[in-house]
């Protein structure tokens, strides 16, 4: 079959390797869609999980049966959640098991072979039915929202609080439409990149900059600002913009540091939390607002083969527009 593998840093490479076997307790889906997602850039630019398929963002049609899986069928179309626990360490115990570090670095598309594949072999406990409303087309979008939905629910906002997003890539832009559904707002988006504001503003924001000193304008300070970007040298003048007693919420994922003056935090008791994955309720509830609102699914502006992955990953390291780009292997 034909893959994308990650050889090293920056090289990827387009080749055939042998079909994935559906072993006892899994089934072997025909990939319809899978995502990009920054984790997966991150990987590509540092070098992470070399010699795998990327891609956990996918959903399909089940292929193939293994042995000891029921209520599963050939034909079934499913979304996966990528995330393979060990169970054991506390935070599995404690019921976090999202959180584990095994969840988030052994899953499909990490350590095991993901979605930028025409095939990829999943354990049947990670799949999950698309609601009747939900087309398979979008379904690969369901594990991105999810992992908004769970940063909104870290920022713990209510009807009518306004709100700031930084970073309108995918993740920013799925943040924007939780907020708006939960009747959150204003929404103040924040992003350089034109096409990501437009899209922004049809998802619900109420106003959108291109650079953080210009929200003000907008807004008062907030009580919460939600850190969609992952660009480490944010983080001060971002917690800047929340309201005393407001909750910086870090959903990006920034690895490189930043230098902080933190005494107006401790003064206006601000709180910064981190935001991670997404548990199995933000996923059911991904699910069912993804098939109420198809219209969320605009994120997604771009369908790309497996040919052009390689290209489409240089591009989105320096993004200059559009939003999610979804890998297609039927293309």
């Amino acid at each position: 079959m034909r893959a994308v593998r990650l050889l090293e840093a920056h090289h990827l490479e387009v080749a055939d390797i042998p079909a994935p076997e559906a072993v006892p307790g899994e089934v072997v889906v025909r990939v319809d869609g899978c995502g990009i997602c920054g984790s997966d850039l991150t990987s590509y630019k540092v070098g992470l999980f070399t010699d795998a398929v990327p891609g956990h963002e996918v959903a399909g049609v089940i292929d193939v049966v293994g042995d000891g899986v029921s209520g599963w069928s050939a034909g079934d179309a499913a979304v996966i959640d990528p995330k393979i626990p060990c169970g054991v360490c506390d935070d599995c115990r404690a019921g976090e098991s999202y959180r584990c570090a095994m969840a988030l670095t052994a899953g499909i598309g990490f350590a095991r072979d993901g979605g930028f594949a025409e095939l990829v072999a999943v354990p049947s406990s990670l799949l999950h039915r698309l609601p009747p409303r939900l087309a398979l087309e979008h379904a690969c979008l369901v594990e991105p929202l999810s992992v908004a939905i769970h940063g909104v629910e870290r920022a713990r906002l209510h009807a009518g609080d306004a709100a700031v997003v930084i970073g309108l890539g995918p993740i920013g832009l799925f943040t924007v439409a939780t907020l708006h559904s939960r009747g959150i707002g204003p929404i103040i988006g924040v992003d350089p990149v034109e096409d990501r504001r437009k899209i922004a503003l049809v998802l619900g924001a109420a106003a959108v900059v291109s650079e953080l000193r210009a929200v003000r304008s907008h807004v008062a300070p907030t009580r919460a600002v939600i850190e969609c970007s992952g660009y480490a040298p944010l983080l001060h003048a971002a917690a800047d913009l929340v309201a005393p007693g407001g909750r910086l919420v870090m959903v990006g994922v920034p690895f490189g540091e930043s230098t902080v003056i933190p005494l107006m935090w401790v003064i206006r008791e601000i709180e910064i939390v981190g935001s991670i994955a997404s548990d199995a309720s933000d996923f059911a509830v991904s699910l069912e607002m993804l098939a109420a609102d198809p219209g969320i699914a605009r994120v997604a502006t771009r369908r790309v083969g497996l040919a052009q992955v390689p290209e489409v990953f240089e591009e989105l390291i320096t993004p200059s527009s559009g939003g999610k780009v979804i890998v297609d292997p039927r293309l």
